[in-house]
């Protein structure tokens, strides 16, 4: 299923049957967040992300409601990955050369 635009919600940040949701304005949102938002349960936050769904949220952020927002984060797992594989395959690539050659 495609990702909606970008959210932005403020609310109380609970437990659920399915892992976390933000209660805000009445509705209730099922979070998909990393493990570091367990330690803001119960506290007002405010979240940035896109809808996925029909009340499922892909957090981008997770802060504390009436902080400033945090800077994102430039670093991309996946992309750290991905070059990772890459640069093994073309070292072994250019090891198998060498060996045939040699």
């Amino acid at each position: 299923m495609p990702l909606g635009p970008e959210l932005y919600l403020t609310g109380r940040l609970a437990e659920g049957p399915f892992g976390l949701e933000l209660h805000s304005d009445g509705g209730v949102w099922e979070l998909d967040t990393g493990r570091g938002a367990r330690g803001l349960l119960g506290c007002e936050v405010e979240v940035c992300g896109r809808r996925a769904g029909f009340n499922e949220l892909i957090c981008d952020q997770i802060w504390p409601a009436g902080q400033p927002r945090p800077p994102r984060s430039k670093f991309n797992i996946e992309l750290l990955l991905a070059c990772s594989v890459v640069g093994y395959g073309l070292i072994a690539f250019f090891l198998g050369l060498v060996g045939r050659l040699g």
